[in-house]
């Protein structure tokens, strides 16, 4: 299939959702699909975004496929694969040190690459589960820009471990300096919320959210809810001290107020991967293997959906709010070669 033909089946796609039916006639999508970059080489799933502004890079882990995939920022295009990895998962860039972090699972292992020419600069050793036969840890992370520090989930049930660890990388160190531990085996999405000095992570396996004191990095407490379950994408809105959490199975979007409350439960897309939050538009944006659910903020406790978008699959996601545009990446499937979406954001 074409690139020109996929783009017009996708938008054809989008236009046949019965949308009337479930929103407001006059209602107009935040987002509008603007070009499809076809991957016919990749096979399996993706995993995480990430971006350097300064070159107009986006960079996309290929879970399967063990590489790192780099796209022209505005355009969309496929520049380059980056290989050499095992299962590379979370990823993120830091411009101080013009260098990607890549959590190679597979490798047990965070590898730094340079930001000019994607050459390896350093390999930092986590959590080690080749000796259990199964080592696909590390896994989710989460790069704080303000501190530089990079806090890495692994060990756990990847690892074949009953218990787990957010590693606290130091970007501006280059090393390893300390350790939370987690008492779960699958540690997914974090998020913080500098102004209560928090870090919040869904531990799934026990279907509860972690909140951690960044000053002494230990538990505070756990929050749950009676039917959350398979806890996977996380956000934090920091203004408004909200924390929003995806469970799974079944697909519900739940908002926890600073005290662990839920405050609105809503219904959205199943199979979450990952959140986006706009705090000037007061926009969510929730990625999964049904499409993409996009949230209001009517005022911290109260939250519409407002579209529920089809991405061919695509999980994973990424808001990129310098440029008005959101990316969507999905996996090859029975009609259509795996591929890059580019929406237009409104401004």
């Amino acid at each position: 299939m074409s690139t020109r033909k996929s783009l017009c089946a996708a938008l054809m796609f989008t236009l046949v959702l019965p949308v009337a039916s479930t929103y407001a006639a006059d209602f107009k999508s935040p987002v509008t699909l603007v070009s499809q970059t076809e991957l016919p080489d990749i096979v399996g799933d993706f995993d995480h975004l990430t971006v350097d502004l300064k070159r107009g890079h986006l960079f996309v882990t290929a879970e399967v496929h063990h590489s790192v995939e780099v796209f022209d920022l505005k355009t969309g295009k496929h520049l380059q694969s980056v290989g050499g990895f095992k299962t590379p998962h979370s990823i993120a860039y830091a411009p101080e040190k013009d260098e990607l972090m890549v959590c190679d699972g597979g490798d047990s292992s965070l590898v730094l690459l340079s930001g000019e020419d994607f050459h390896r600069l350093d390999r930092v050793q986590l959590i080690d589960g080749s000796a259990t036969g199964k080592g696909d840890s590390p896994d989710a992370a989460l790069y704080d820009k303000v501190n530089h520090l990079y806090y890495i989930g692994n060990g756990g049930v990847s690892a074949n471990m009953p218990t787990s660890k957010i590693s606290i990388f130091s970007v501006d160190q280059g090393k390893v300096i300390g350790d939370m531990d987690v008492d779960g085996n699958n540690v997914e999405a974090m998020g913080i919320d500098p102004s209560a000095n928090r870090l919040y992570v869904n531990i799934r396996d026990k279907k509860q959210i972690g909140v951690y004191d960044l000053a002494t990095r230990k538990l505070v407490t756990t929050w749950t809810a009676p039917d959350i379950n398979r806890n996977t994408a996380l956000m934090v809105d920091s203004r408004s001290h909200r924390v929003f959490v995806g469970g799974r199975k079944p697909a519900f979007l739940y908002v926890f107020d600073p005290d662990g409350k839920v405050v609105q439960k809503l219904s959205m897309v199943e199979n979450n991967d990952d959140m986006n939050w706009d705090p000037a538009a007061k926009l969510l944006y929730v990625s999964g293997s049904q499409g993409l659910s996009i949230f209001q903020q009517e005022n911290p406790d109260s939250y519409t959906e407002v579209a529920r978008i089809p991405t061919n699959g695509g999980k994973t996601a990424l808001l990129v709010p310098q440029e008005n545009l959101f990316f969507v990446v999905h996996p090859k499937t029975d009609i259509d070669t795996a591929g890059l979406l580019v929406y237009r954001v409104k401004p």
